[in-house]
């Protein structure tokens, strides 16, 4: 290996280590490769065009559009819909807010694509809810966090967006493929919840003085949010819009009924979502341009093709690499985010797996659950630092409460893994892998 290539790799651990910000990190490391590589000083502006054109991809408009989509869910009132819809599903069960909490995530996911968003909306509410029913305020934290990486997996998704401009694999096939594995997660997590609840005696939260009426009113009142996914992932996969102009199409459609079914839309209130998209979208831009030159430097020292053949000389078979990759990206979440992940392993390991006949949508999915695992592992976990913010509850003791929701999802990623059928028989019925 290129002394060059270590020092970039020895940086880049270095900065994360010491908590740099990872724009920052990444941005520095790509540098030092153009300081310390021989004859690159004079090519600088290789490392700009990287960052420019690594950005300049039609399909990354969708992660801003889906993230206002989101936060105008959200800000019209969506969460407290969903959440009365949810207790209404399963609130009448032995520890029905604790599965509130979880259903709540799965139907939210499909507003806003993204674990820590879903977080953000649900999480005040759930944890209030379930401090008054009587559960744990960690407890109630730690099952917020947990619930929430459904959210990126069951479509819409924006980490399978990612995962799909980097490796030209089809959006519709991954968001099919994504469906089943996070409803799984939910199920498992619920299978927890189902023993815990008999052992600790959760309260009931049934919905008081429920009739026909009650029920079907609060069916109507979370219509607007449950056809929201339909309409989306419906037109990607019969091919009437792209998933760039499906975000356009769900902001447009979040507007809509903010503003004419809702009426609690204001200017003042769009503008506050904007600002907020404008923050969020742009760290992942800056991500993105900055992940695209370590990319390109990995690919100019001819990593992939050397990875490639190390994994003939070894004679690896496919089961054993993605048992190997699955230890590789968990290990990596205790210091790396799920974007960093994706931007940088995606386009490496997706040709080598591809090319021992493991299907791209599939490994699409297994790679997206594991960084999706990661936002719970310490010390990175960014949702345990999110879910620790707004509970105020010590980090610790949220790690603690989350260890058996930790352990469903790891089950269920095995899974995922060794079982291409439960990610592919979705998008294999549609027609969209062979």
């Amino acid at each position: 290996m290129d002394h060059s290539l270590l020092v970039v790799i020895g940086l880049l651990l270095l900065l994360m280590i010491l908590g740099s910000p990872v724009i920052f990190a990444i941005g520095f490391a790509g540098m030092a490769y153009f300081v310390v590589k021989p004859g690159m000083m004079g090519m600088l502006d290789i490392y700009v065009h990287k960052f420019f054109t690594g950005m300049d991809v039609f399909i990354w408009l969708s992660i801003p559009l889906f993230v206002i989509a989101g936060e105008i869910m959200t800000s019209i009132g969506m969460t407290d819909r969903l959440l009365n819809l949810s207790r209404l599903l399963v609130g009448r069960l032995r520890g029905g807010l604790a599965y509130v909490n979880v259903v709540g995530s799965m139907l939210f996911s499909g507003v806003s694509g993204s674990a820590l968003a879903d977080i953000s909306a649900l999480g005040p509410v759930e944890i209030k809810m379930m401090e008054k029913d009587g559960y744990r305020t960690d407890f109630a934290a730690a099952l917020t966090v947990s619930s929430a990486i459904q959210g990126p997996i069951i479509p819409p998704s924006i980490p399978l967006i990612v995962f799909s401009a980097l490796t030209n694999t089809s959006v519709a096939a991954l968001f099919l493929a994504g469906a089943v594995p996070g409803i799984l997660l939910g199920l498992a997590q619920m299978a927890v919840l189902f023993v815990m609840a008999r052992r600790k005696g959760f309260p009931r939260n049934p919905i008081l003085d429920l009739s026909v009426a009650v029920a079907m009113g609060i069916i109507f009142n979370a219509f607007f949010a449950i056809i929201m996914p339909v309409i989306i992932i419906g037109g990607i996969i019969s091919g009437v819009f792209t998933a760039t102009e499906a975000a356009a199409i769900a902001v447009a459609y979040a507007t809509l009924v903010g503003v004419l079914a809702y009426r609690n839309l204001s200017l003042k209130t769009f503008w506050g979502i904007l600002d907020r998209a404008a923050r969020t979208s742009a760290s992942v831009y800056l991500i993105v341009g900055f992940a695209t030159i370590i990319s390109w430097v990995l690919a100019n020292e001819r990593v992939p093709t050397e990875l490639s053949a190390l994994v003939q000389d070894l004679q690896l078979e496919p089961w054993m690499l993605l048992l190997a990759l699955n230890l590789f990206f968990l290990l990596n979440g205790l210091w790396i985010g799920d974007s960093v992940q994706l931007l940088l392993f995606a386009p490496l390991f997706t040709p080598i797996l591809a090319a021992m006949g493991v299907d791209p949508v599939h490994f699409g999915v297994i790679m997206v659950v594991n960084v999706m695992i990661g936002l719970m592992t310490p010390p990175y976990g960014l949702a345990l630092y999110l879910g620790s913010s707004i509970s105020g509850v010590p980090l610790g003791a949220i790690v603690r409460q989350s260890v058996p929701f930790l352990l469903s999802n790891l089950a269920v990623l095995m899974v995922i893994t060794y079982v291409p059928a439960v990610s592919l028989t979705l998008p294999r019925l549609l027609g969209f892998v062979d």
